[in-house]
């Protein structure tokens, strides 16, 4: 039985489980560490980050209340403004980049509108990644230079604004680096997001009870997590998933799925079963429709020309329904035999 890719629930459930996990400062932290190659990552202190409630909204956007954005301080002084973008589309998005560099120039106009910046003092940095989990690779610009439409060399580079952000492409990230990573609860997650059936998602969650077991500290996001499991099924059994503050223990979690799994397969065996009977009706009725068509042209035949050879005869028998449709039209206009298959 060929299965499916699992896509994980409608994108405002999704959009809140991930902005409930990221929302916890171990699991950002998690993630920083892990999936961020950049050298600086270890000069913040990631234990003082803290989350900023935005005020912003553009008109003419999709309003983003699941994004996420974290102060965090660096240990030589100063912060970084941490803004993740969570995107939950099913292909990348070409002006993305735009979208960032708004939604940076309206946090720094918060910043200063609550005094948390010097009037006369510096912008505090950015740091913009986007969190896709889009069926394909991610293939936009993630610089603002690659849209711009200017030669290399152009006097007007100088006056061009710039901008970049730092991708995670969650459902094509390597087996490698997820099995690395085997320690970091963003990979758990990656690996739900990367599942693609139903046996696959149960093994997974029996690993996951071991797992958090074993990292206690990431014990307040279990239930975001098994809800999380659960709903990839609801969405293959084209259910709907349950929401994000329905009650449910990862430890039931496994045989929940098994129930449910057995019980999807039986709605496919079910429906499988019917679709071949249909087939079957309809082959049914196309061969005796056939076999009237071959009898009828050959009686015909033999009326109009006399005794019909053994290889016409093997002919018309062995023919499809649309050709000796055409052949019984030819009958009375053809002057011989071979004229009526020509």
């Amino acid at each position: 039985m060929t299965q499916k890719k699992a896509r994980p629930q409608k994108k405002s459930d999704h959009d809140g489980i991930y902005h409930q996990l990221y929302l916890n400062p171990d699991i950002m932290s998690d993630l920083l560490q892990k999936f961020v190659s950049e050298p600086w990552i270890q000069d913040l202190d990631l234990a003082h980050m803290e989350p900023i409630k935005t005020k912003f909204h553009v008109p003419g956007l999709p309003k983003r209340e699941s994004d996420v954005v974290w102060q965090i301080p660096i240990q030589t002084g100063g912060h970084v403004y941490l803004l993740v973008m969570l995107e939950f589309q099913s292909k990348s998005d070409r002006w993305m980049i735009l979208r960032i560099i708004i939604y940076e120039c309206l946090l720094w106009l918060q910043l200063l509108h609550e005094k948390k910046i010097s009037a006369s003092g510096p912008l505090p940095p950015i740091f913009p990644m986007v969190l896709y989990n889009g069926e394909l690779p991610w293939l936009m610009p993630i610089q603002l230079r690659d849209l711009i439409g200017l030669p290399d060399g152009s006097p007007l580079w100088e006056f061009q604004p710039d901008g970049k952000f730092f991708l995670i492409d969650a459902t094509h990230i390597s087996k490698e680096v997820l099995e690395k990573y085997r320690d970091s609860i963003s990979a758990l997650v990656f690996r739900v997001e990367q599942c693609r059936t139903p046996e696959d998602l149960i093994a997974l969650a029996e690993e996951a009870i071991v797992w958090f077991d074993n990292h206690p500290v990431f014990s307040p996001v279990k239930q975001v997590l098994a809800l999380m499991l659960y709903n990839v099924v609801s969405v293959l059994k084209g259910d709907q998933p349950l929401p994000l503050n329905h009650p449910i223990n990862l430890l039931e979690v496994p045989t929940m799925l098994q129930a449910r799994f057995e019980a999807w397969k039986e709605d496919w065996k079910e429906a499988k079963l019917k679709e071949w009977h249909k087939e079957w009706l309809h082959d049914g009725i196309q061969e005796g429709e056939k076999k009237g068509k071959a009898e009828t042209l050959l009686q015909l035949l033999q009326e109009r020309f006399g005794s019909v050879p053994e290889s016409v005869q093997k002919k018309v028998t062995s023919a499809n329904l649309d050709d000796l449709t055409a052949w019984i039209g030819k009958i009375f206009k053809a002057d011989s035999l071979q004229a009526v298959f020509h």
